[in-house]
């Protein structure tokens, strides 16, 4: 009787980290259309298939081995470097290890929604809370929120790296600091980036937003647990 109950409880919880960590768009308002998940880092012109909706708002991601074709100045204009990509908010950018920053990559952008006759449609925003999701879309005049918020990047290399860097706020009396506190395990390809806001500075919202002034940085293994919020066309 106790080996069963143990089972029970294990089937249990392992049903439920399951369905919190499926993806899935709450409200999703495309059910009776095919749509498929893209990202489009090189423009409009040069798509990039990351998976598929279903019917209830599932989102099943399929991350492709290999990009797309490109031209060699389009190679030159969207992708950069590991610096660029993930440490271009620190002030002493041009002094992280080397042996990682020369890494091709690029930042995937938004993740949005197309019709399968190639119809723009919507994006999607993965956060903590949808409360973070005017910030994300304004940070200069939004106020933010304490939690976490997630990017899609391309690496071509696997990067590791464990470290801070200071990024100087201007400010019109006293600048201040932003303190980033990276730890990344990158695979090559595809890898989503938490940016965790652990502390705010506050200011008078008639001059100037707040903003995060301590942020933890930090790759998520395989997809993120987190709310998947649509905005549509």
């Amino acid at each position: 009787m106790k080996k069963s109950l143990i089972f029970i409880i294990s089937i249990l919880v392992i049903t439920y980290a399951q369905s919190q960590t499926h993806p899935k768009i709450e409200n999703y308002q495309f059910g009776n259309l095919d749509v498929n998940v893209m990202v489009i880092p090189f423009g409009m012109d040069h798509p990039i298939k990351i998976g598929t909706m279903s019917k209830s708002g599932d989102i099943n991601f399929d991350f492709p081995k290999a990009l797309p074709e490109l031209s060699k100045e389009a190679k030159e204009t969207f992708i950069s470097d590991v610096a660029y990509t993930l440490f271009d908010v620190c002030d002493n950018s041009s002094e992280i290890d080397s042996n990682i920053t020369t890494i091709a990559s690029f930042d995937t952008g938004a993740i949005s929604l197309w019709t399968k006759d190639n119809r723009y449609v919507g994006v999607v925003f993965a956060v903590f809370d949808e409360k973070m999701v005017p910030w994300i879309e304004d940070s200069a005049y939004m106020e933010p929120i304490l939690g976490s918020y997630y990017e899609l990047v391309y690496v071509d290399s696997p990067v590791q790296f464990k470290g801070g860097c200071i990024q100087t706020q201007l400010l019109d009396e006293d600048d201040t600091e932003i303190i980033f506190n990276y730890n990344l395990d990158l695979k090559a390809g595809f890898n989503f980036i938490e940016y965790k806001i652990e502390s705010i500075f506050k200011t008078d919202p008639n001059v100037k937003a707040s903003f995060p002034d301590k942020v933890s940085v930090s790759n998520v293994e395989g997809i993120p647990n987190c709310k998947w919020i649509g905005k549509y066309f």
